[in-house]
C-alpha cells in the first residue's frame, strides 16, 4: 500500500518550473528516456534536469533540453575511508540537489531509495514513477509494474509516465545530440585508420555491455560466428564491406583481439576502448552498417539513424529492440529453444551453460534473416553516410 498516493488527475495540465528525472541504469536505458525529455520540453516545462550513473553521464553532454547533470556513484567502494568519501560526495550531493527546490521528480529507477531521499531530504512535492514488486511506497503518483518491462517496447513504459502529467504520450526517436567536436574526433580517428570521407565502412559490437556485469556472456554471440558473418558480408560486397571496425568497451578489449584474429576478408580494425562513448557514437553514425549484441550500443545506433543488425539471446526484442530507427533495423533471434526468451521481471538465467538461444544462431540464419527481410538489398541502394 502507498500512503502518499493520490489520484492522477490531480497533475493535469499543471506546469512544474524544475523537474527532476532520476535514471541510475546503463546506456541503453538511458537513452529509452529521450522521448519523455523531448515531452517535458514540447509541453513547456524547460528546467529539466538529470541525475545518472557514471556511464550515463556523458550521453547527455550537449542535449539541448537539460538544464544540469548530476551523477550518483554507485560503483564499489574499496576500504573504510573510501566509503567515508564516497559519503560525504553523497552528502554534497543532496545539498546541491536541494538547493534546487524541484516541484517534480520522474523516478525511473525502480527502486525505492530515490524517492525516499527525494521526500524526506529534497522536499520534492510531486514524486512520480514506477511500482515495481511494492517499491513505490515513497511516490505520490505511480504506474503499476508488476511484471516489469514485457510484450512492449521499453521507451513505451518510460513514455507512459507522462499520462499521469496530463501529456500524451507520442512515438519519437531515442535521441543522442553530438558537438562537433565528438564529430571531428571520429573523423580524426577514421582518417588515422585510412579511411577516407566518402569510404564505405561497418562497425560490430562483439561484446554484451557493462550492466550484466561478468554474465554479459549470456548476451554475447560467439566471436568465430562474428568473423564468418564478416567474411561472408565481404564476400557478397567487398566494396561496400571491406572494412570494418571493432568496438566496445575497456573492458571488452579481449573480446576485441580475440575477434580481430579470426577475421579474413574485411580491413578489421580492433578500436574497443580506445574513444569516449560520444566518439564511438560518432563513429556509429558515420558507418553504414551497424552488427551487435543486445546492449547500450545498439541503442546509440538507433538514436545516430544507421541501419543495424542486432543479435538477440535471452533478452526479447519486443521489449529491447532497436526502436524507431529511421533507417534500417532488424532485431536477429533464434526461435527455436523454448526457455527464450529467459530474461523476465528484470532477472536472468545466470546459470545457463549452454546459450542455446546464440550457439544455434548460426551465421547462416543470420544471413537467411537478413535476405528475408531484405535487408541486403537496402543496404545496395546505400551511399556513403
Amino acid at each position: 500500500m502507498n500512503l502518499f498516493l493520490r489520484k492522477s488527475e490531480a497533475l493535469r495540465h499543471k506546469h512544474f518550473k524544475r523537474i527532476l528525472i532520476v535514471h541510475p541504469f546503463g546506456i541503453g536505458d538511458a537513452l529509452f528516456m529521450t522521448p519523455v525529455i523531448r515531452a517535458l520540453h514540447h509541453a513547456g516545462m524547460e528546467k529539466i534536469d538529470l541525475l545518472l550513473g557514471s556511464r550515463t553521464k556523458a550521453l547527455f553532454d550537449h542535449h539541448p533540453f537539460v538544464r544540469n547533470m548530476y551523477e550518483w556513484d554507485r560503483s564499489p567502494t574499496r576500504g573504510f575511508w573510501e566509503m567515508c568519501q564516497r559519503a560525504l560526495d553523497i552528502v554534497r550531493l543532496l545539498f546541491r540537489l536541494l538547493l534546487n527546490r524541484y516541484s517534480l521528480l520522474i523516478d525511473c529507477s525502480l527502486q525505492h531509495q530515490y524517492s525516499f531521499l527525494a521526500w524526506i531530504l529534497l522536499w520534492i512535492p510531486i514524486r512520480i514513477g514506477f511500482d515495481f514488486k511494492d517499491r513505490g511506497f515513497f511516490l505520490t503518483h505511480s504506474i503499476d509494474l508488476p511484471n516489469a518491462f514485457h510484450e512492449k517496447p521499453a521507451p513505451e513504459y518510460y513514455s507512459e509516465l507522462l499520462s499521469l502529467l496530463g501529456i500524451e504520450p507520442t512515438k519519437t526517436p531515442l535521441e543522442l545530440f553530438l558537438s562537433q567536436d565528438d564529430e571531428d574526433q571520429a573523423q580524426k580517428a577514421l582518417r588515422d585508420l585510412g579511411i577516407g570521407e566518402q569510404d564505405f565502412f561497418f562497425v560490430v559490437a562483439p561484446g554484451g555491455g557493462e550492466s550484466w556485469g561478468r554474465d554479459a556472456r549470456l548476451k554475447r554471440w560467439p566471436t568465430n560466428y562474428f568473423a564468418a558473418l564478416m567474411d561472408r558480408l565481404y564476400d557478397f560486397d567487398p566494396h561496400r564491406f571491406g572494412t570494418v571496425l571493432i568496438l566496445g568497451g575497456p573492458n571488452e578489449k579481449s573480446i576485441g583481439e580475440e575477434l580481430l584474429k579470426k577475421v579474413k576478408g574485411p580491413t578489421a580494425h580492433d578500436v574497443c576502448g580506445a574513444y569516449s562513448i560520444r566518439v564511438v557514437a560518432a563513429l556509429i553514425k558515420r558507418a553504414n552498417l551497424f552488427i551487435g549484441n543486445d546492449g547500450g550500443l545498439v541503442h546509440v545506433a538507433s538514436a545516430m539513424g544507421t541501419p543495424l543488425v542486432a543479435l538477440y539471446g535471452p533478452v526479447d526484442p519486443r521489449v529491447y529492440g532497436p526502436y524507431f530507427n529511421s533507417g534500417a533495423s532488424l532485431a536477429v533471434t533464434h526461435t527455436g529453444p523454448a526457455c527464450r526468451p529467459c530474461y523476465q521481471n528484470l532477472r536472468y538465467q545466470a546459470d545457463c551453460v549452454g546459450v542455446e538461444c546464440l550457439n544455434e544462431l548460426t551465421p547462416e540464419r543470420v544471413l537467411e534473416q537478413m535476405r528475408s527481410a531484405n535487408f541486403l538489398e537496402q543496404l545496395s541502394h546505400q551511399v556513403t553516410r
